[in-house]
Formats: C-alpha cells, structure tokens, sequence
C-alpha cells in the first residue's frame, strides 16, 4: 500500500468518524427535546375542601300586600292584607318554621313571609306552597304561590300598570347579610329604563315590597328580571284588578324558567268559557280572554311557534307563530291560531285547515303550552274566570261585575327526578305533569300522609295528564326532564304555581394557596 492509499484510508475514516458521531448527537440532542426531564422543585400545594352540607330553605312570600291603607293614605307604605295560610313537607328530619324578622308587614307578623327549614341530610327534600283567598275593598281573588328556593336570578312574567291594575313586586331576603337588587324590566315598547332599577336594598332575614308603576308607568305587559348581589332572595309578583268599582282578581306569581329555547307551560285551566265570553262586553273587561305573554330578552330578534295542546283526547287545541323584537314584550290571544294550525289529542299532532270552533276559542279543558324558538325566550300564559251572569250584555254596558278571578301559569323548569310538592288546602286542586320527551314516563305520588295508596300516572310521549289530588305533600318518583303545575279553581277563583327543581348541592373544591 503507498504512503497516498494510506492518507486515503485515514481521511475516509476521520469522515466516517465525524459522519457518525453527528447523528449520535442529533439523537442526543432530539431526545432531550422530546422526552421528559426530571424536574426540580417543591410540588405546588393545594387542599381540598369539602363544603360542610348547607341547611334546605324554602320562602313562602306571605300575605297579600297593599301600598298605601284603605283610606289612600300612607301612599309610601306597604300593609298585608289578611294571612296567607302556609304547608310545608320533608321528606327525612324535622321541617323548622320561622317569620321574616324585618319586614315591610311586621305590624301584622303572621303575615310575613315564612322560611321553611330542614337540616341537611341523604335524601332530604322540603317544600311547601301558600294559598289565601282575600276579600277586602280593592282586592278579591285567590292566591297560591310554592315556596321558592333562594336565588341571584329570578325572571317574573305577569302583572299590568294599567287603569285599574296594580302591580307590586316583592322581595324577601332569608340570609344573614343585605341583598342589592337590579331589576330588568321590558314591556310592549321594549326594554324600561328608570331611575332607582338599581341597588334596591332588601334588608337581612327581611322583606322589600315594591309598586312596579314606580318604574314602568301604564305599561300593559311587564316581564321582570330580578338579580341579587349579597344575599340570595324570593321574587313574587303580586297582581290585583279593579274594574270600575269592582275588585275582581288576585295574584301571586313566582319565578319561572330562565330563558330558553324550549318552554312548557303546564297545567292550563281554561275555565267558565262562556262566563268570559259574555264578561267581556263589559266596560274594562276586555282582557279576560287567556293569553300568552313572550319575550326575547336578547339582542337578537327571534321567532317562536306556540302549540296549545289539550289533556283530553279529541278536544281541540291550537298553533300560532310569533315573531319577536329583541327585548320587546309581545302577548297574544291563546287562540290566535284557531283557522290556521289547530291541534287535537294528547301529543298535539297538527291536523292544518280544519276550520275555527264554532265558539271561536278554546272550550273549558286543562291545556299544555309549549314554546320553540331560535332564540331564547321567556313566556307565561294569564286566564281568567268569571261566574256566568246569564244575561248578554250590551257593548260597553254597566252591569253587577260577575265573580271572577284571574290566574298566571308560569314556564315550569325540567325536574331532575324527584320532587317533593306540597298541595295546599283550596278548590279543585290538580296536580299537572307533562312529559316533553320522547319516551312514554310512568311517575309515582306518594302522598306522605299515612296509609295513603300512592297514585301511579302514566304520561305518553309529548303528552299531559292532571289528577285530582287531596291537600298535603307528595313525593314525586320518576319525573326526570318532567313538568309539574299544580292549579286551583272554582266558581270565581283560579290561582296555579308550578314545581322547580332543587339547586345543586355544591361539590368538593380544589383550593391552590399562594
């Protein structure tokens, strides 16, 4: 071999030397980048708390209140009429009863608002319902309400400030720190702007009685929604009318859904058609027909389709579309669609171009309203009663005002599968369940009171029973996604509250220190 094949050899080995030991640092060095190192340091510190089980509270809202005595004097001040009679259940524990200390009615204490109160505990379940029938200048008519679990949000669809129609909001406050309200108020003109809206202080363990008019003078179809900062409150709408001299309807209106795209509004009653019928011929008493009052509270406008189903099969219902103004309240006729889309049977299959009644609405029945909308809305439904006077009157005649009651039914929220409702003592009570899903439910009422036969309702797919029930608390079983109303009515008086689901019961927290 000469000396240059040498070098050769030596310089193709340097090369190949050098070739290999740049790929064993590109993998060095790839495996640093891609592979996880040890790290160095303290673990970061953290603790999980779990918080200690809070006590079950249910607020009924109290008696009837007035601003202002029967005199009209004390224009600032609110008064309760009367007492409201108040039931409440648990399931498991002792069931604790207690007054609103500080409240806009503690000259009269029963007639404050009521807290009901159980320990926690497994499977603890409370509730409870008020109802009073008032009969006092200015105000006649029957009023139920459930007792409403404590809330930061609340949305109200009810009342008038018209002529002869008072509307008061009030609030009760059962912590033990003050709550600051703002209040959202929109009508038929769109959303209401007013002073004082905002920062209206509901004392602790106290009450806040409110006129509406104060914000929204004339309006005819208010929607509120109420939010608390501080401690968490019940919001109740309180409704009365006046027709000339007359007083002629009372109503307490609690909290319903929180705006969605899907609604239902159990438990309908459509009662005393022909007294209504003829009632409204009457001077101011042209609203005693039932409607539906809607809204978007959103910044975009929306369209909805409102279905009226009937509970008895074969019976006649209605479909309507609306379309809907961003923060503008719209209320229509219930029957609107009578011509256009009417409804039969339980589930409410469309059976188009039949033609209206030949009364021109809907005849006496119990009724499901069911809203869709691309956007989400807030709705509730109003009827009335009024005793037949058997006379047709004249238009716009002066006669006797007939008995007459109105009720508001309010957007029911989905059950979670178990609910304890509680059914006070009044005319006719109908316990309302529908079933909106896509599946045939059987649910359980379990009366509590003892020896009681538990009474099993089989309610098909998009469909609606009511059963007559006797006064006192139910356990409900199987209800999961279900609807519940529970209504009153007799000659003259109507009144309806629906069943809202337990909040979540709060869970274990990850707390990270600095």
């Amino acid at each position: 071999m000469t000396v240059a094949d040498q070098r050769g050899l030596v310089i193709g080995a340097r090369i190949a030397s050098g070739t290999v030991a740049a790929g064993v640092a590109a993998l060095v060095i790839a495996a640093v980048a891609f592979l996880p190192l040890p790290t160095v340091g303290p673990e970061p510190r953290s603790v999980t708390v779990e918080p200690a089980p809070a006590d079950q509270v249910r607020v009924c809202p109290g008696a009837t209140m007035r601003i202002g005595d029967e005199t009209g004097g004390s224009a600032d001040t609110a008064f309760a009429i009367g007492a409201a009679t108040t039931d409440g259940a648990v399931l498991t524990g002792d069931l604790e009863r207690t007054r609103l200390a500080s409240a806009d009615a503690s000259a009269s204490p029963a007639a404050a608002p009521e807290e009901l109160r159980s320990a926690p505990g497994d499977g603890a379940l409370i509730g409870g319902a008020q109802i009073q029938s008032v009969d006092a200048t200015d105000f006649r008519g029957l009023a139920a309400a459930s007792c409403a679990e404590p809330s930061g949000s609340i949305w109200l669809v009810g009342g008038a400030m018209t002529v002869g129609r008072t509307t008061l909001l009030v609030l009760a406050n059962p912590t033990d720190v003050p709550s600051r309200v703002t209040l959202e108020i929109f009508g038929e003109e769109g959303p209401i702007s007013a002073p004082g809206m905002a920062g209206i202080d509901v004392p602790a363990n106290g009450q806040t009685v409110l006129s509406l008019a104060g914000f929204a003078p004339g309006v005819a179809s208010p929607i509120v929604h109420v939010t608390a900062r501080g401690g968490r409150v019940v919001a109740t709408l309180q409704q009365s009318i006046v027709r000339g001299l007359d007083a002629v309807g009372v109503e307490a209106t609690g909290g319903g859904t929180d705006p969605a795209a899907s609604l239902v509004v159990p438990g309908v009653r459509v009662v005393d058609t022909i007294g209504t019928n003829r009632a409204s011929a009457l001077a101011d008493w042209q609203d005693v027909g039932p409607v539906i009052r809607i809204a978007a509270p959103g910044d975009a406008e929306g369209r909805a389709t409102v279905r009226v189903v009937p509970e008895t099969p074969g019976s006649v219902g209605t479909s309507f579309v609306l379309d809907l103004e961003p923060g503008t309240v719209t209320e229509v006729p219930l029957d609107s669609g009578f011509g256009e889309g009417e409804v039969t049977g339980e589930a409410g299959e469309e059976t188009g171009g039949v033609g209206g009644l030949a009364v021109g609405g809907l005849g006496d029945g119990v009724y499901t309203v069911f809203v869709d909308a691309d956007v989400p809305v807030v709705a509730g439904v109003r009827a009335s009663t009024a005793v037949d006077s058997g006379v047709e009157p004249e238009p716009d005649a002066i006669l006797d005002a007939p008995d007459s009651d109105l009720a508001w039914f309010a957007a029911a929220p989905p059950l979670d599968g178990e609910a304890l409702v509680v059914v006070p003592d009044a005319p006719s009570p109908l316990v309302s369940i529908v079933n909106p899903t896509q599946g045939d439910v059987e649910v359980e009422l379990a009366p509590l009171r003892a020896g009681a036969t538990p009474i099993l309702v089989a309610i098909p797919a998009g469909g609606a029973v009511s059963v007559g029930v006797e006064p006192g608390g139910y356990m409900v079983s199987g209800a999961q996604e279900l609807s519940i109303a529970v209504t009153f009515a007799a000659p003259g008086a109507l009144a309806s509250f629906v069943a809202s689901p337990a909040r979540p019961v709060a869970g274990p927290l990850v707390v990270h220190p600095d």
